[in-house]
């Protein structure tokens, strides 16, 4: 009888266990949430002089002539999911001094308001990336904003020169987001004026220009998940025979040095992706697992088809089967194909 009874207690104890505390989970008692990437479906856009495949309900703006083209492709809801592409910007100052001379003896010219690339490379374009918004900017094409721009790992030289360059910064919604940034900087050469009529100085006044500008966003810390998609974007921007019979009229010799430019962004993306993968994995880990901290995460991955997933914080504690285990360090650099919830 002691027995039956102790047994009918244990039983008990073992529901209340499962059910009434929810200190053990059975496989049933929690569900899974597909990421967001998972459900993206991509969509044509061709307005006769672009091709470009883009996540559906993306709009794309562009602007500019065939030498200058701008293409930016984002979601209207999240502008920080974005890819953006420019052909060529030019008129840029190689020094203080070389503005100044300008603001002095020509204050109306375009390169009395362009601004200083102080170290002639990919991070000082970057860095002042934002002035041409407020130089450039109309009710039908709106520059993002890149505040705050901070290179967190070089990835190397990019295809056409410039650097790979991975960065943080904070949109226009003061949004932090992350991504990968390449351009080229040129210098076509030297033209040096006087300082002044009493100076001796000699200052060189021959503009800079930036070519085939690329980057891709998204929110920090959300980039490792969405690069995949994002350089699909960006490797399938192909241009139209419309377009290069428009580009050939108007030629850049500099860019005709380089290759013909109807899949260039296919090429960059490409180098793009090689430098991606060579990406210090320490960084990765640090920031996700800072990430996963700050939300509430713990991540674990399902055994039988190697996914990642972000769980809520005890999940581990909580789930008494074998499919789902914590994951290793060099598991974070990985996107997550979910959430795993309590039901």
């Amino acid at each position: 009888m002691k027995r039956k009874i102790l047994a009918v207690l244990m039983g008990v104890f073992i529901v209340f266990g499962l059910t009434g505390c929810g200190s053990v989970l059975k496989k049933d008692n929690f569900k899974i949430r597909d990421a967001e990437t998972k459900s993206v479906k991509f969509t044509d856009f061709d307005n006769g002089l672009i091709k470009l495949k883009v996540p559906e309900g993306w709009k794309v703006d562009v602007l500019g002539d065939y030498i200058h083209y701008i293409v930016k492709a984002y979601n209207p809801e999240k502008p920080i999911y974005q890819f953006y592409f420019n052909l060529k910007v030019e008129g840029f100052n190689k020094s203080e001094d070389s503005k100044a001379w300008q603001q002095k003896y020509y204050p109306d010219s375009p390169f009395a308001k362009t601004s200083v690339i102080a170290t002639k490379d990919t991070e000082g374009y970057y860095k002042i990336f934002n002035d041409m918004g407020k130089l450039n900017n109309t009710s039908a094409f709106t520059f993002p904003e890149l505040n705050d721009f901070t290179v967190t790992e070089n990835l190397g030289k990019g295809f056409i020169g410039g650097d790979v360059l991975r960065a943080t910064f904070k949109d226009a919604k003061n949004t932090e987001g992350e991504g990968i940034f390449t351009a080229y900087v040129y210098d076509a050469g030297s033209y040096y004026v006087n300082e002044n009529i009493m100076s001796g100085k000699k200052i060189d006044t021959y503009p800079l220009s930036v070519y085939d500008s690329i980057f891709i966003t998204a929110p920090k810390d959300e980039f490792v998940n969405w690069e995949e998609i994002l350089n699909t974007v960006a490797g399938s921007l192909e241009f139209t025979d419309t377009f290069l019979n428009g580009f050939n009229q108007q030629q850049d010799a500099v860019m005709k040095n380089f290759q013909s430019i109807r899949n260039i962004c296919n090429q960059i993306s490409d180098g793009i992706i090689d430098s991606w993968n060579k990406r210090s994995a320490s960084f990765d880990i640090m920031t996700q697992k800072q990430s996963d901290a700050t939300l509430g995460y713990e991540r674990v991955y399902d055994t039988e088809t190697n996914e990642v997933y972000k769980a809520y914080n005890g999940f581990t504690d909580d789930y008494d089967g074998e499919r789902y285990k914590s994951v290793s360090d060099n598991m974070y650099t990985k996107g997550i194909s979910g959430y795993i919830e309590k039901d």
